[in-house]
């Protein structure tokens, strides 16, 4: 869904910067460190950090609270039906949208953004 998610944004006019979500090859020969460091850039290069957090994730976790460490709004996109963790859900500012399809997830954002210029999302 991250690669799904990250065309919809580009069609929304936002330059994404967490390209390797794009690529086929998920980057498997990078090691622990050149990932931590890739992502770690990638939360501080963005504007807003826009993740699909309908499933736990280390890493995920890891860099919403540094986006939101930085200033940085937050944009959670999740499934329906899914129980969010009380420390996601209380988060100060965070945006939690519940998406059916990737086509809602476009509507979504959309008017989420409509009065927004274009920003670089995470």
């Amino acid at each position: 869904m991250a690669r799904g998610i990250a065309e919809v944004l580009a069609r929304l006019g936002h330059e994404v910067v967490s390209t390797w979500v794009l690529k086929e090859d998920a980057d498997l020969s990078l090691s622990p460190q050149r990932v931590f460091e890739r992502d770690v850039n990638g939360v501080e290069e963005c504007d807003v950090l826009v993740a699909e957090v309908s499933t736990p994730s280390h890493g995920v976790g890891m860099e919403i609270m540094l986006a939101h460490t930085l200033g940085k709004p937050v944009v959670g996109l999740h499934r329906p039906g899914i129980r969010l963790s009380r420390m996601l859900r209380g988060m100060p500012g965070i945006v939690l949208l519940e998406y059916r399809s990737e086509e809602m997830i476009e509507r979504l954002l959309k008017a989420l953004d409509e009065s927004r210029s274009p920003v670089r999302a995470g």
